[in-house]
């Protein structure tokens, strides 16, 4: 177990890192899916440009053809099958196919509300600390959870990213103005590092839609009082993200979307060879 110093020095020292990144890109992009699985592509996408990456239990469901899934929705039902000792070897891939410039943010089983509850505790997330992570990706729908799991993060030196939710489970549910500025202070009064806003477009990818009046008055709301990094998650796609961009988030999450159009080019791409 690292000291109290060694912790928060280790805090100060990733939050350095998340800065910079943000200093240097401005609005950054955060990628999920295949593009933090698999090391190859992570590594296009890191000689793109990305510098922060999300490896996820859904997405490892999805890559490992847990239970027959085949798409992100299947995935959340057996989500919390993934082993985390999968969730740590992609960490470990990720640091070493990429170095020490990139922040790595995870999500494991427990890290999220499960539809069959899992612990996750303080000797999982060492694992995670001593795999190379930087940072807890979470969606958990209890602020004293959130709670919990950020003084987790804070032990073994690591963030704690989370998110405030309207109608669904990948956050606290806020479906009103008065509930989502509660939502912000509690969740940062809780800890948390990076705090995110769902869109409730989580997984449409390339079939998301544009963001409702509803949706765009709750993001101004949200950027104008939320005081730590923010992220918006759910419906970006390379058909937005200018127009996405200029919202005022410090990270915007795409994950579904880039993996409907590297499923799309193979699909392409196979067929023209087979037809040559």
């Amino acid at each position: 177990m690292t000291t109290r110093f060694e912790a928060e020095s280790n805090v100060k020292q990733r939050r350095e890192k998340l800065d910079g990144i943000l200093e240097d890109q401005g609005t950054a992009l955060m990628l999920g899916g295949i593009m933090a699985t698999d090391m190859r592509i992570a590594r296009a996408a890191y000689r793109g440009g990305c510098r922060i990456f999300e490896p996820n239990h859904p997405a490892m469901a999805l890559q490992m053809g847990l239970s027959g899934a085949t798409t992100m929705n299947e995935a959340e039902a057996i989500r919390h099958l993934v082993p985390l000792s999968r969730m740590t070897t992609a960490v470990e891939g990720l640091r070493a196919v990429l170095g020490d410039e990139v922040f790595i943010t995870c999500a494991a089983a427990g890290t999220f509300t499960e539809q069959q509850p899992v612990p996750f505790t303080q000797e999982d997330v060492l694992k995670l600390a001593y795999a190379g992570a930087d940072c807890v990706h979470s969606h958990k729908s209890s602020i004293e959870d959130i709670a919990q799991l950020a003084e987790y993060c804070h032990r073994a030196g690591l963030l704690c990213e989370a998110y405030i939710s309207a109608y669904d489970t990948f956050g606290v549910q806020a479906p009103t103005d008065e509930l989502l500025l509660q939502a912000i202070k509690d969740y940062e009064g809780a800890g948390v590092d990076i705090l995110g806003l769902c869109t409730g477009m989580i997984y449409q990818g390339q079939g998301a839609t544009g963001f409702s009046e509803e949706c765009l008055h709750r993001i101004r709301l949200f950027i104008e009082n939320t005081h730590v990094v923010k992220a918006l998650e759910g419906g970006i796609k390379p058909g937005n993200i200018g127009a996405v961009k200029k919202l005022g988030f410090d990270i915007l999450v795409m994950s579904t979307a880039l993996d409907n159009i590297c499923q799309e080019a193979t699909t392409t791409t196979v067929k023209t060879v087979m037809n040559l």
